[in-house]
């Protein structure tokens, strides 16, 4: 099946009262990244990407410094929020380094996703 290329995916909410999402087709991916994290999320942006992807796995992933490297280019004006897309994702205690963890496992399972 071939996709078109010109555009991004468009998925409908589960509600009418909130807009479409708009899933660029390449995404930048900053697992691995570490202390560069933040430099290369401003330079990916900056660069035209659309899409950023991130993890609370601080095993692989800075979130802190996905969000400086957020903030830093919106603070110089060139890119708004609302024009982006950007995807985490939740790691259960099994995927994570014992002595690294981004959230208390003794809480409920509410509280960690939302930490």
């Amino acid at each position: 099946m071939a996709f078109p290329t010109s555009s991004p995916l468009t998925l409908p909410r589960t509600t009418s009262a909130q807009p479409e999402t708009k899933i660029p087709r390449f995404i930048y991916g900053t697992a691995w990244k570490k202390e560069r994290t933040a430099d290369l999320v401003s330079q990916a942006l900056r660069a035209g990407f659309k899409g950023i992807d991130t993890a609370a796995q601080p095993r692989h992933y800075r979130e802190d410094l996905v969000g400086d490297g957020l903030r830093e280019v919106f603070t110089e004006g060139g890119v708004k929020r609302q024009n982006l897309y950007i995807q985490t994702k939740f790691t259960s205690i099994g995927g994570q380094d014992p002595s690294n963890l981004p959230y208390d496992p003794n809480s409920p399972i509410p509280t960690q996703v939302k930490a």
